[in-house]
């Protein structure tokens, strides 16, 4: 079969259909490049022919109705089409709110959003730009602030899609001032990077400013670095790859915080973080310190209820005169905190060098915290944590004490200890029960096992005005003498007995609270010894000294032992006075009376000591002559420095009686038996 030509009258013919394309197509370019014209046009006519600065009025007065606030355009408004929509509106302040006085500033904004998106609703927002930013916030005492009605809601409009490339923010500041918690925040130098923010979008934030406060006294360098995710319409919100750092001073201490969390995931009702991890270091002087805490964090925002759980803290400090340099602590526990009810509380297990310490810690309300604590010690010995320093010579007059952070304290708990070292006392089986509140802090009772022997009793303290101090405590069965060395570092007095205190006194410093001493004391001992003088010995030594005063320093080496040792004090004004001392041993008797300054540290005391038996065994024999006379003894002088001073002449004057009392008693029996034999020879018998 032969091939059938085609020819061009079988196929349709195009050509038509072609040319109305053709002319279509010139239409509909001519048509948009007319609208584009068109619309270029009218914006260059905008440009050129609208000043946006007319409207000045019209936005300061919406902002005065909506706000009650005054804004202040201070510079013109520029406006820019072309190739973004721009809006420079240069320095901006607006007032507080039914005031005058400036809330907030702007040195300048300039704002740059793409015209095509937002013909869609969708605002893409190219830059923002702030410079020069700042804002003075208050709290008021009643716990209201200056800026309350800004946060109020305003009635919700159609949600517009946002895309920011990025905002710039810098050289900003935010002053505030808490008068409610009496403090004051400072944040100056704050500088703000952002890359894109859109909706599902991964972005970057770069945080940095300087923060200052005054209670306590900081000044610290702040840089955060954390990526950023956010669905503003699911209200979730992810900061990933977080690291602060602050680093600045703490008083006087350095410190540097540094903060890492791999993830932190927010939603309207919630907070999650899997992994916090938080490092310190301070230094203050020779004193060192480090720690790292870590933790997770589970919240309910709706509830106000969060949970840190479980909670790690490794730390350690140094220090010249630490044992071994150091101490190291570890902590392991958790916290649950109930914002709504306004309600933390903490349940904690540590390890302190050699200690254990079993801790339930809590506070409750927040405007005026009440704290609670119930914690447990095996063994602690305080003093290893106090640095012992090299006295230094005072430059000035007496410090006083500050019981201030007493007047605002709301406390209750109790503390026990297995062993106990303090101001290098050592007692065991240590319970206190503590109460804080309204300027005064009250232990009852504190008692403790300590030196063969126990102690129980109270201690109040009163900080308001001139804090004043009261002490009721009753030691029974106490070995007086290592306790005395252990406390005071005097060796002066031996024996096992009871020893009470009722004691009251105000000052503001420690001299004058011993000045102000008043109230009682007693003493009874068994079985011990007065260290400084053997008196025993000196009288001895005085039968060949006899005329005279003999003066000699104390010596811890010379003892006078009792069997038995009583006495009570009148404390008057820092000074406590004695009239009925009874010191008895074998060979003597111990009278006495006189003063104990424990204002001025010194004493002037009278003692008077009777020899009243001659055992050969403590050198009695050598004192027959001296049986009977009593011995004016003088105790005189500062406690560092005191003198025991025998009056001979008045014993030379007790002997000079005694004899010539002996004499008369031997006369008078001699002249009685002469008598008797007298009557025998008259009668004959």
């Amino acid at each position: 079969m032969g091939s059938i030509p085609i020819t061009r009258s079988i196929l349709p013919d195009f050509s038509y259909y072609r040319d109305d394309m053709k002319k279509y197509l010139k239409y509909a370019l001519i048509s948009v490049f007319s609208a584009v014209l068109l619309f270029v046009l009218l914006l260059a006519t905008i440009a050129l022919t609208v000043d946006p600065n007319k409207f000045k009025p019209q936005i300061v007065e919406l902002v005065k109705e909506k706000k009650q606030r005054t804004l202040t355009l201070t510079g013109d408004i520029k406006l820019a089409l072309f190739p973004k929509l721009g809006l420079d509106l240069g320095k901006v302040s607006i007032s507080e709110h039914n005031g005058s006085k400036e809330f907030a500033a702007i040195d300048a904004a300039r704002l740059y959003v793409a015209w095509l998106p937002l013909l869609k609703q969708t605002l893409v927002v190219e830059k923002i730009q702030l410079d020069g930013m700042r804002a003075s916030l208050t709290r008021y005492p009643d716990g209201s602030t200056n800026f309350d009605d800004l946060l109020k809601k305003e009635e919700e409009s159609k949600t517009i899609k946002f895309d920011i490339a990025g905002v710039k923010i810098s050289n900003a500041a935010l002053a505030f001032d808490d008068q409610q918690g009496g403090r004051k925040l400072a944040i100056s130098k704050l500088e703000l990077t952002t890359g894109k923010l859109a909706d599902a979008t991964p972005t970057k934030i770069d945080l940095g400013f300087t923060l200052q406060g005054d209670k306590p006294k900081f000044d610290f360098q702040t840089q955060l670095k954390s990526g950023l995710l956010f669905e503003l319409e699911k209200k979730h919100f992810v900061l990933n790859d977080i690291n602060l750092l602050i680093k600045g001073k703490l008083g006087t201490d350095d410190e540097e915080l540094t903060l890492a969390v791999p993830k932190l995931e927010l939603t309207a009702q919630t907070v999650n973080a899997s992994e916090v991890v938080l490092n310190v270091n301070g230094k203050q002087g020779q004193h060192a310190m480090q720690g790292k805490l870590t933790t997770s964090v589970n919240g309910n925002l709706q509830n106000q209820v969060f949970d840190l759980t479980p909670l790690k803290l490794e730390a350690s400090a140094t220090h010249p005169s630490f044992p071994k340099g150091g101490m190291k602590l570890s902590v392991t526990g958790s916290v649950h905190a109930d914002l709504a009810k306004q309600d933390i509380s903490a349940t904690f297990t540590t390890h302190l060098d050699d200690s254990n310490i079993q801790a339930k810690l809590g506070l409750r309300n927040f405007a005026e915290p009440f704290y609670h604590f119930d914690i447990g010690v095996d063994q602690i010995n305080v003093d290893r944590y106090l640095a012992h320093e090299p006295a230094k010579q005072a430059a000035g007059p007496e410090q006083p004490f500050d019981f201030s952070a007493l007047n605002k304290l709301n406390a209750s708990g109790a503390l026990r200890i297995g062993k106990l070292q303090y101001a290098n006392i050592k007692s065991s089986n240590v319970r206190l029960d503590a109460k804080a509140g309204n300027g005064k802090l009250e232990v009852n009772p504190l008692a403790a096992n300590l030196y063969q022997g126990t102690l129980n009793g109270t201690i109040s303290l009163h900080a308001a005005g001139t804090p004043q101090l009261s002490v009721k405590q009753r030691l029974t069965g106490i070995s007086i003498g290592p306790l005395l060395k252990d406390a005071l570092d005097k060796d002066m007095l031996e024996g096992k007995g009871n020893v009470s205190l009722d004691l009251v006194t105000q000052g503001a410093t420690a001299s004058a609270m011993k000045r102000g001493l008043n109230g009682s004391a007693a003493l009874n001992l068994a079985d011990g010894a007065v260290k400084g003088i053997n008196v025993a010995a000196a009288l001895r030594k005085a039968k060949s000294a006899i005329g005279g005063e003999q003066v000699q320093a104390a010596n811890t080496q010379e003892k006078t032992d009792f069997s038995d040792l009583n006495a009570s004090f009148k404390v008057h004004n820092g000074v406590a006075h004695n009239d009925d001392l009874s010191l008895k041993s074998p060979l003597l008797r111990l009278t006495g009376n006189g003063d104990i300054d424990i204002g001025s540290s010194s004493m002037n005391y009278l003692a008077k000591a009777t020899v009243v038996g001659t055992l050969a065994g403590q050198g009695g024999a050598e004192l027959a002559t001296l049986k009977g006379i009593t011995v004016p003894i003088r105790v005189s002088g500062p406690f560092t420095d005191l003198k025991y001073a025998l009056d001979f002449n008045a014993m030379a004057t007790e002997a000079v009686k005694q004899k010539v009392e002996q004499q008369k008693e031997e006369v008078k029996a001699k002249l009685q038996e002469q008598l008797q034999e007298g009557l025998k020879g008259l009668f004959g018998r």
